[in-house]
């Protein structure tokens, strides 16, 4: 199956998108004021507590920013060319990963910590960012929107000056809409936050449950589809 091809699907797109805008609102809300994946949040948030005096507080970022290293580092080891023959989808690995780590959270089977809760949420963010990084052929992030915003406001210049261009203007509605998502997300995760709080962590499970279960199915339907043209 071609998962790759069908994890750039916008419906895919849409779904990780607002789960990458709930984890940020889930941890900043429900875990002391801490971004999960925005991390240019968390070092402007640690510059300034440093500069209030504030140790306690601007502590709190650091282990968040460890995480989200160490995540590059492990997406850089399971994309190389001698762990293929092992790990021959590391991106759907990273997504059954993080859909773990989520589960598991939310069951409150191991307590309720920030102390591993908000850097592993970033860590397995992190994964899910750079292994999902494109809806069709356009290259997006799926845990922040800063990016996505600049582009889709840039494309849809170009959609119109300085001649209309299909092609810009539906590439700034992909964009617009991944900004859309993670805004969308971010509401959806902090009002679920307060009322809920770490059980609110199972909607985000069920986000990315349904992303996986719509790669699977995309894929295997072109599969269908080109195995019944290969017959006729």
């Amino acid at each position: 199956m071609d998962l790759d091809s069908a994890s750039r699907n916008r419906f895919v797109a849409a779904l990780l998108t607002l789960s990458g805008g709930f984890l940020d609102a889930f941890a900043y809300v429900g875990h002391g004021g801490v971004f999960a994946n925005t991390m240019t949040g968390n070092v402007a948030l640690l510059g300034i507590q440093v500069a209030a005096g504030e140790w306690a507080q601007a502590a709190r970022h650091i282990p968040p920013l460890i995480a989200f290293v160490f995540a590059v580092f492990v997406v850089h080891l399971l994309r190389l060319d001698a762990l293929a023959p092992v790990i021959r989808r590391p991106a759907m690995v990273c997504l059954v990963l993080e859909i773990a780590f989520l589960a598991f959270a939310a069951s409150g089977l191991a307590g309720d910590s920030d102390v591993w809760l908000i850097p592993g949420i970033s860590f397995v963010a992190t994964l899910q960012t750079l292994s999902f990084t494109h809806v069709e052929n356009l290259t997006y992030t799926s845990v922040m929107t800063t990016g996505n915003l600049r582009r889709a406001a840039k494309k849809l210049m170009e959609g119109f000056i300085p001649r209309y261009d299909r092609a810009a203007l539906h590439d700034a509605s992909l964009l617009g809409m991944a900004s859309f998502c993670f805004f969308a997300g971010a509401v959806i995760g902090g009002v679920s936050t307060r009322a809920l709080h770490d059980n609110a962590l199972w909607l985000a499970v069920l986000l990315l449950v349904a992303s996986l279960a719509q790669i699977v199915r995309l894929a295997r339907s072109r599969d269908n589809a080109a195995a019944q043209g290969s017959v006729e």
